[in-house]
């Protein structure tokens, strides 16, 4: 259930009981994808002003830089959501087994 709950960011977190843990899933995955989907969002009205005024030079500039930073912050909030996946699941399971120990521990997703 604690896996399923984590269609959002920490709601599995608060399933297990761990409201800290949550609240850092939830804010880590939302001011990392949040603004990932604002700067492609709102460069591209600015883009298009640069297009228009013929600065391709500064054009190319920053629509490479702002791609570069796009997808730092969306594959880093996709980290945070598959983290906060995995730790619901390892938690509720440890919570399971009664290991207090392993259910307190942060666990992050690796490859």
């Amino acid at each position: 259930m604690a896996v399923a709950l984590c269609v959002v960011p920490g709601l599995g977190q608060l399933y297990n009981g761990q409201w800290r843990k949550a609240l850092f899933f939830l804010l880590s995955t939302l001011f990392t994808i949040g603004p990932a989907v604002l700067l492609i969002t709102l460069g591209e009205g600015w883009g298009h002003s640069l297009l228009d005024q013929h600065h391709l030079a500064l054009f190319l500039l920053v629509a490479f830089g702002s791609v570069l930073l796009f997808l730092l912050l969306f594959v880093l909030g996709l980290f945070f959501w598959a983290s906060a996946v995995t730790d619901a699941r390892r938690t509720a399971a440890a919570q399971a087994e009664g290991g207090a120990e392993e259910a307190a521990r942060t666990w992050f997703f690796r490859l």
